[in-house]
């Protein structure tokens, strides 16, 4: 189901292209601000844990794919198909489009990026010890030479966890951004104050990209020299 129109605080039109079962209780979406509602290239999808949104923004392309990991509960062969569903969506992108992934990961990254420094920032800025689900993340990012934003910025502990269960805090969502955009990726935090799902907290990121935005020339309109109209 896509086309879902609402309003949120501030005002602020947007879109929503959601994908799921009705079957099942998993499901995914994406919000897009109506200013950018006719520059919707493509929807495509997977399953019912994986959808991505091809935009025009100006001269820049970008494919924001939005996906829900299988539990730990889950056997192998489950979680392999979901891991082989993500590459083949990675792999339709073409060279030289953004591409930006969000979403609950259901991994343990930790904080020490050893064997996985070009895709954590290290510094003890992740959260926790990293588990087999995490290095999977991992994995991923550095087969497809992407970066995991959550991981370049130091912040206080509150600001790192991103699920909450009783006495179980953990940080398993997350974004991810192509290697090459490092530098253009400003921030990426918790919003303490805001929760999309129960006990999930909000993650955002920032990125500046200078955008060129190509305007239609206006049709130069010879002048009429009325005057000279005169006692013709």
């Amino acid at each position: 189901m896509e086309g879902i129109e609402g309003e949120g605080d501030g005002g602020y039109r947007f879109q929503a292209v959601v994908h799921g079962t009705a079957v099942n209780k998993n499901g995914v979406g994406i919000l897009i601000n109506k200013s950018l509602k006719y520059g919707m290239l493509d929807v495509n999808r997977r399953e019912d844990c994986i959808i991505l949104v091809e935009l025009v923004v100006g001269d820049l392309v970008l494919n924001v794919i939005c996906t829900y990991a299988l539990q730990i509960c889950h056997n192998e062969n489950t979680k392999r198909e979901f891991w082989e569903g993500m590459e083949d969506m990675v792999r339709s992108v073409p060279i030289g489009e953004k591409l930006f992934i969000g979403g609950d990961l259901n991994g343990h990254v930790g904080t020490s990026n050893t064997g996985f420094e070009g895709v954590h920032g290290g510094f003890g800025y992740g959260y926790g010890i990293r588990n087999q689900e995490g290095e999977d993340v991992l994995s991923f990012a550095l087969a497809y030479n992407m970066i995991v934003a959550k991981t370049l910025f130091k912040k206080r502990e509150s600001h790192l966890v991103t699920f909450s269960s009783g006495q179980h805090s953990s940080q398993i969502d997350f974004i991810l951004s192509g290697r090459e955009d490092r530098r253009a990726c400003l921030d990426c935090k918790v919003i303490l104050k805001e929760s999309i799902v129960p006990q999930h907290k909000l993650v955002v990121a920032d990125f500046h990209f200078r955008v060129r935005v190509q305007r239609d020339k206006c049709a130069k309109v010879t002048r009429i020299k009325w005057w000279k109209l005169k006692g013709v």
